[in-house]
């Protein structure tokens, strides 16, 4: 990952949707396409947000193409080619708020190599984005994205999920299985390598993209899908390198970018999704063969094996409630073979960067996919404490960073501008 003035913290933005919402007064919350549906209609407000953030001081600003897919775009009566031009358009109003903002600010913003400072990164969210009621974080994805019917080792389907007639993981038993989690890897794989390939065709779009980001995944079923497509990604760029290659090699001309997959845990250091040791009881029913038994909850592994795809650059939690960032962080370590391990040359044991940007508004609110609300889970924080989301934040940041390669920290669903500019003022004076 590149990094800011040597630092190894770099400030990301906060949450577009939010701020186009909330912000702009602009209706976008019941539509498919969410923050992509001013780019056609209002990209100057587009730019605007974006310019927004970087004032505030933010050094990675996220495209407004979380919910953009073929079935988003044909929801909306565009054709898969005008939605591939509507992406790439995403990237060039990105572009226009970076250079704006280069040329508002002139050498500040330009580092001792003569290179930008300021960065864009390809927004993705999971397939369960696609879906009304949406499934960001229950993942209850319909056939061939997810299993059939319920098992008798899944959990029962949430209301939610009864719309679409199916569970959320497979069985346990991989005899009952028959294919159907092979299939399912396979149709997300292909959900997100169309997107990929959407915006790479355009060779001005791709060369402003610095890095994809893969947010809000809900289960390591798309974590796997996304290592794979992106796989399929990097050999269409570089037929004859690694599946682990990030840097310009051969004759391309379209270089690779740094790559990350960002987390969601609805529940916070309860969400059960993923697992752990310490609930095993609780978990054991539902990882299934998503996740063996003799590496339960061992995320970092699934991250990091070459054999189940192309390795990302960076691992981030976001759309989480922030008091639930240092366990959720202390059991992904601690669940890891990386515990034990040596560190790397760098001193720190793993070889990722973290992304942290939970959400911000009240501590535990969850968004109702039904009703397109955020509502109260009535849960107060456990230690009494009356602390700002900022400072919080720069918490979290203070006791993880020594894990981790660097660390990229910003905010998610309502972190507005104004957030974003206190944190990085906390940032400067704390770390």
């Amino acid at each position: 990952m590149k990094t800011i003035n040597g630092s190894d913290i770099i400030i990301l933005d906060g949450g577009l949707g939010s701020t186009i919402e909330d912000t702009y007064k602009q209706d976008i919350t019941r539509t498919p396409l969410w923050s992509a549906k001013p780019i056609q209609e209002n990209p100057e407000l587009v730019v605007d947000a974006h310019l927004a953030f970087l004032r505030a001081g933010a050094e990675i600003i996220l495209t407004s193409t979380y919910q953009c897919s073929r079935e988003t775009f044909e929801q909306s009566g565009y054709t898969p080619e005008e939605g591939a031009q509507i992406m790439q358009r995403s990237v060039k109003l990105a572009d226009d708020a970076r250079n704006a903002f280069l040329d508002e600010r002139g050498k500040e913003t330009v580092g001792s190599a003569g290179k930008s400072e300021v960065f864009v990164a390809l927004s993705f969210g999971p397939f369960g984005s696609t879906l009304q009621p949406p499934q960001d974080f229950d993942g209850f994805y319909p056939p061939p994205f997810g299993p059939t019917a319920p098992s008798s080792s899944s959990p029962s389907p949430s209301p939610d999920s009864r719309d679409h007639g199916n569970t959320r993981l497979f069985s346990s038993d991989p005899t009952t299985n028959a294919g159907e989690e092979t299939a399912a890897i396979e149709a997300l794989a292909g959900f997100h390598l169309w997107r990929l390939r959407a915006v790479r065709s355009n060779d001005e779009a791709w060369d402003a993209v610095d890095y994809v980001a893969f947010e809000t995944v809900p289960h390591l079923r798309e974590v796997r899908a996304i290592k794979v497509a992106m796989a399929r990604f990097f050999a269409d760029l570089l037929p004859s390198t690694t599946t682990t290659t990030t840097t310009t090699t051969g004759g391309s001309n379209k270089p690779l970018k740094g790559w990350w997959i960002s987390l969601v845990f609805p529940n916070g250091a309860e969400s059960t999704q993923w697992g752990s040791k310490e609930r095993h009881h609780q978990t054991q029913s539902l990882l299934g063969p998503e996740c063996p038994p003799t590496e339960e909850g061992d995320i970092l592994t699934v991250l990091l094996d070459e054999t189940l795809g192309a390795v990302p650059t960076g691992f981030g939690i976001n759309c989480t409630r922030i008091d639930s960032y240092p366990s959720i962080l202390s059991s992904i370590i601690s669940n890891s073979k990386f515990a034990s391990s040596e560190a790397g040359p760098d001193g720190r044991p793993v070889p990722l960067t973290l992304v942290v940007y939970p959400n911000g508004g009240r501590l535990g609110d969850t968004f109702d996919g039904l009703t397109h609300r955020w509502v109260s889970d009535g849960k107060r924080r456990a230690d009494g404490r009356n602390i700002t989301w900022e400072e919080e934040v720069v918490e979290i940041v203070q006791k993880c960073r020594g894990d981790w390669k660097d660390v990229i920290v910003g905010g998610c669903c309502r972190v507005y501008p104004p957030q974003i500019k206190t944190l990085r003022e906390k940032v400067k004076e704390a770390l």
